[in-house]
């Protein structure tokens, strides 16, 4: 889904506090976007936003900028687990050392399985 639908999919996100874990993650079968890590304290859950930058990764700054940015359609949301924002920070322990390297959003999936498995269980 995208960013929009995300929103319009559940009310309380909307007015939600969302406390943000980086937006440089990157992941090696899409070399030519980034990933940012965003929990939402009202549902307790930590989602990514898929950010393409179809000029490659330096077009990344250029998106900071506000030039050649892509359509609200392609910023795609994946909802990586449910879970108590301890929990979260705890999962993802250093992650903004971890963001910097490749293949980084690979980590943060791994490190957010467990919080998953858990939610899913209470």
């Amino acid at each position: 889904m995208n960013i929009r639908e995300f929103y319009r999919e559940d009310s309380r996100r909307q007015a939600s506090t969302e406390v943000p874990f980086g937006d440089g993650w990157t992941d090696q079968h899409d070399i030519h976007s980034t990933y940012r890590l965003s929990w939402v304290a009202d549902t307790r859950e930590i989602y990514s936003v898929r950010e393409p930058h179809p000029g490659g990764i330096l077009a990344r700054y250029l998106d900071q900028l506000r030039v050649d940015q892509a359509d609200i359609d392609e910023l795609r949301v994946e909802v990586l687990a449910v879970a108590d924002r301890e929990a979260v920070e705890a999962a993802l322990a250093g992650w903004p050392a971890v963001m910097e390297e490749h293949n980084s959003l690979r980590w943060a999936r791994h490190q957010l399985t467990s919080l998953s498995s858990a939610g899913a269980a209470s």
